[in-house]
């Protein structure tokens, strides 16, 4: 159910429609298809049409960049403990599937090269970095050698942004520096450090979202959500402007915005 605020900013959305009609960006891929930050999972998504998919990037003890969005291995692999304690080879031993359903047995964790060489290039990636900035470098690195600096941005701070920057100097980014919830400066930040996209985050509401939003696409950037898995409120959002919603729910999503089967 609508709030009433909820009601208003739809009531004016529809009056006063910002832009054409958002899209979508599958949350760690298709994860109601298969497990997350799988190779399944972002192929599910490509075959489904989606234009963006997310995923995480670790770093492994010997160095190497691996998608995986906890800092342990603990919840999607049949392994125990941090992800930077082992080794890519030890990583590359644990089931990453059979958590989720044992018709995955077997899967393993993806490196940033496979994921990348996995996903058209047709298809936006939202490379969302966890660790610090040696990550970020390193992916930067990684993404401009395989030529696919058009496709992929690095969400991370604005600290790793300009580590990024340093070495990659267009290495597009998102903001993720939220600035403790204060959506006004985080936006300011954003536009100022010149970042191409920026992730607003469902727990800072959305009741200011049509201004936003405006204030936004006025200045270049490329306007994310996270995230939305109910129909109301993905259809609020696409009403409102927003470029992608990022959703653990895609068949929803796409059925929602009348994109199934694209």
């Amino acid at each position: 159910m609508f709030s009433p605020a909820s009601k208003l900013l739809l009531t004016f959305a529809l009056l006063f429609p910002v832009v054409a009609a958002a899209d979508l960006c599958a949350h760690r891929g298709d994860v109601a298809a298969a497990p997350e930050n799988t190779i399944p999972a972002f192929a599910s998504a490509v075959k489904k049409g989606v234009p963006q998919i997310e995923f995480d990037v670790n770093l492994s003890k010997d160095g190497h960049l691996v998608v995986m969005h906890d800092a342990t291995i603990d919840r999607t692999t049949n392994g125990k403990g941090k992800v930077t304690d082992f080794t890519l080879a030890e990583l590359k031993a644990l089931d990453a599937g059979s958590w989720f359903d044992p018709k995955f047995k077997d899967t393993r964790i993806p490196t940033l090269r496979e994921t990348l060489e996995a996903i058209p290039e047709n298809i936006l990636c939202n490379v969302h970095l966890k660790n610090d900035a040696e990550v970020a470098v390193k992916s930067a690195q990684l993404i401009a050698e395989m030529g696919r600096l058009e496709q992929c941005f690095l969400a991370t701070t604005l600290e790793n942004v300009a580590a990024a920057r340093e070495v990659v100097p267009n290495i597009k980014s998102c903001n993720m520096t939220r600035q403790a919830g204060n959506r006004a400066a985080y936006i300011d930040d954003t536009i100022k450090h010149g970042c191409e996209f920026i992730q607003l985050h469902q727990r800072d509401g959305h009741e200011n979202l049509l201004a936003e939003v405006k204030k936004l696409k006025a200045n270049g950037v490329t306007v994310n959500w996270f995230g939305a898995n109910d129909a109301p409120l993905i259809q609020l959002l696409h009403d409102a402007g927003v470029d992608y919603i990022l959703t653990d729910k895609l068949d929803l999503a796409q059925k929602t915005l009348g994109k199934a089967g694209e």
